[in-house]
């Protein structure tokens, strides 16, 4: 008698952790539907929204989980002037772009560093072997970079010049040390004749000691043998503090 008076004051319908159970469901499908939406995301937008969203979460987050866009592009550190590294990241975009459209992407390499941007130039379009003189097909895809470049402000440039293993001793030359800082301090030079500052220029050789492939073939000697571009802004004082 006291189990039948127990089922009939049973209470009528679904379960009361349906409740719970449907509105985990809803939260599910939202999250599905925003994932399908997100299925087209423009890759080269992302690292600039994942960069603005790591600075809203500063204070919570010390790092922004990232996806591989492209392997040559990085999202620079927290810290800083933000504005420049915004700026930073387009002109690495805008380079990315150029070297595309101009069918240079496999010579020409960029990423975003903690400073500003890093441009890599490989041969054969930059000196002739043995030679520090810069070939007239460089001199233009410079004076291009140098139009991208100049849209980051307050900007320092050091030019980074690498030869390969390859051994040379001439009256000009007298190693590979010479002849890299020879085509660093050439490049900077143009730059200074198309209009760069000069206490913002600097050069440097490291010959063959900073390798990128191992110079056993024609094919990575040739890879060694390149010019690397940093541009780095002029952070104020106080704001690393």
């Amino acid at each position: 008698m006291a189990e039948r008076k127990k089922q009939e004051s049973a209470k009528k319908g679904a379960p009361e952790y349906m409740l719970t159970f449907g509105d985990l469901m809803n939260l599910l499908l939202c999250f599905f539907v925003m994932m399908l939406a997100m299925a087209d995301l423009n890759p080269s937008k992302f690292p600039i929204a994942a960069s603005s969203l790591q600075n809203a979460f500063g204070g919570v987050l010390t790092s922004f989980p990232t996806i591989p866009i492209h392997k040559n592009v990085m999202l620079p550190k927290m810290g800083g002037d933000e504005q420049n590294k915004r700026m930073a990241m387009k002109a690495a975009m805008e380079v990315m772009e150029y070297a595309k459209k101009e069918k240079l992407d496999e010579a020409i390499k960029v990423k975003v560093t903690d400073k500003g941007i890093a441009i890599k130039i490989a041969d054969p379009m930059l000196f002739d072997i043995g030679k520090a003189g810069i070939k007239p097909e460089f001199m233009m895809i410079l004076r291009d970079l140098m139009g991208i470049i100049n849209k980051v402000p307050d900007n320092e440039i050091r030019v980074e010049g690498h030869t390969d293993n390859t051994p040379i001793n001439t009256v000009e030359f007298p190693s590979n040390w010479e002849l890299s800082t020879a085509r660093a301090v050439n490049v900077i030079k143009y730059l200074y004749a198309q209009g760069m500052h000069p206490d913002r220029l600097s050069a440097v050789g490291y010959g063959e000691y900073r390798p990128i492939a191992p110079n056993t073939t024609a094919e990575s000697r040739q890879k060694n043998r390149r010019i690397e571009i940093y541009v780095e802004y002029i952070e104020k004082k106080g704001e690393t503090e």
